[in-house]
């Protein structure tokens, strides 16, 4: 395609994600107001996700699967390098997912109105006493048979590196006593291009690896020794598996 086909084309492609989004989130709202119950959300959530990922031209390929028991949740900690990171999370993780999400969100119109009513997990990034609120919302969410999904560098990544990791995600396995699943998401940064009007289709990699546990009676250290060892994880997928 020349620029001005991809532009064309992008129009149409925004045209549609902003139909289908308005449509999605008003009928979330409505369905859980109606039904009064938060587990309809899900399976309407995994079917947006996959309806934006094909209007955008993007197909995943999963190499790995989660390893636990069926009905057992867990913690999945995940790069972050792009807004497209969580469509894809969404739309093929085999679990009801929670993420925490900036509070400020609520305010866009429509889609504010869904997170507000959404399992998902508000949080203020500068209020440490909500930061803890929200980590123990998290904990809570696991035991009782839901996943969360936690980016541990905290951001998303600007030049798509990995950035450090944050203790949150580790401190609700440790206090949950949930597994850990490690998720590499390689070729969603090059999705929507900065600074162009453009969507870059084509195949984005999930790559689930078996769970990491730390034990019975997990203490600071063996939440630093996972952590570790999770990033160290994902580090080598994104080493050896992004072309």
């Amino acid at each position: 395609y020349s620029a001005m086909k991809k532009s064309i084309l992008f129009i149409f492609q925004a045209i549609a994600i902003i139909i289908a989004t308005t449509l999605y989130c008003s009928s979330v709202v409505i369905m859980m107001l109606l039904m009064r119950s938060k587990t309809i959300f899900f399976p309407m959530c995994r079917s947006w996700s996959r309806v934006l990922l094909a209007i955008s031209g993007v197909k995943v390929n999963i190499i790995g699967d989660v390893d636990l028991p069926p009905k057992t949740s867990c913690v999945y900690v995940c790069n972050h390098a792009s807004l497209f990171d969580i469509p894809v999370l969404f739309a093929y993780l085999p679990d009801y997912v929670r993420i925490m999400y900036k509070r400020e969100l609520r305010k866009i119109p429509i889609m504010g109105w869904t997170l507000a009513v959404s399992p998902f997990i508000p949080i203020t990034r500068a209020d440490g006493r909500d930061a803890m609120r929200s980590v123990n919302e998290s904990i809570e969410a696991v035991q009782h048979g839901e996943s969360v999904i936690v980016f541990a560098e905290g951001t998303r990544s600007q030049d798509g590196s990995l950035g450090e990791f944050k203790r949150g995600a580790f401190m609700v396995a440790a206090r949950s006593r949930k597994a850990i699943v490690p998720v590499t998401l390689i070729g969603t940064s090059t999705i929507l291009p900065k600074k162009k009007l453009y969507f870059n289709g084509g195949t984005v990699t999930m790559v689930i690896n078996s769970s990491v546990t730390l034990g019975d009676e997990p203490n600071k250290q063996q939440e630093n020794e996972a952590r570790l060892a999770v990033h160290a994880i994902i580090a080598d997928n994104l080493e050896n598996l992004n072309n």
